[in-house]
């Protein structure tokens, strides 16, 4: 299932077009022409009747749901002084408020299969450190992990694995202007790089990894792929 507000790419010509990823259509079609299925579906996260739509669809296409990824989410970046309320209800709906729901429209389908499964999150390292003109984004990050370390504990029983995937500093429209304060030490990374992680994450049961925030630039070291 391939789910974002984008039926569009309309990043050509723009600032953005270099952080164009194309639409979910393009999405699908690529998933297909390597050999797999997908359906893709406008959903705004930040809209719960959408969400729920999106399990509907899922299950009604593919008779099962296995594999949940909380990608959504948006910035808030602002002093707290000047910080527009507006755009903090944004960034608490996508960002915390979002991710909560999936797991809500989802779980039951999952725990009805009595297979396991996973869920993880796409989190910050803003979450554990200052970052200038980003409180309030840093509070949704942490708000985040607090979330899925807890929903690890309550749904352990069901052998469904709870995980936070921390990237590191991804090249992407909202690293547009290149360091943050506290950040230049960071490797900026491509999106690609985080597949491997995101691929072995989304195999885990609770049996395996679950209950963890982890650091994509650790994957095989501490965590992962050939670590016992």
């Amino acid at each position: 299932m391939v789910a974002s507000r984008t039926e569009t790419d309309r990043s050509a010509g723009t600032h953005h077009e270099k952080y164009g990823s194309g639409s979910i259509g393009d999405t699908a079609k690529l998933i297909e022409t390597q050999g797999g299925q997908a359906v893709a579906v406008a959903c705004d996260v930040t809209q719960s009747q959408q969400i729920e739509a999106l399990t509907d669809t899922t299950l009604n296409h593919f008779g099962r749901i296995d594999i949940v990824v909380a990608n959504a989410g948006i910035d808030c970046e602002s002093s707290v002084v000047a910080l527009d309320i507006s755009l903090l209800d944004a960034a608490l709906a996508t960002n915390v408020r979002a991710p909560l729901l999936l797991c809500k429209y989802a779980l039951p389908i999952m725990i009805a299969q009595g297979e396991g499964g996973s869920i993880f999150c796409i989190t910050s390292a803003s979450a554990n450190g200052y970052r200038e003109g980003r409180v309030g984004y840093s509070m949704t990050k942490a708000a985040l992990n607090r979330m899925f370390v807890s929903l690890a504990e309550e749904v352990r029983p069901h052998n469904i694995a709870v995980n936070s995937l921390s990237p590191g500093r991804v090249d992407t429209w909202m690293n547009r202007r290149g360091d943050w304060p506290g950040t230049a030490h960071i490797p900026m990374e491509q999106p690609d790089s985080i597949i491997p992680a995101a691929v072995w994450l989304a195999g885990q049961t609770a049996e395996g990894l679950t209950g963890q925030v982890v650091e994509r630039a650790e994957f095989g070291q501490s965590w992962g792929l050939g670590v016992h």
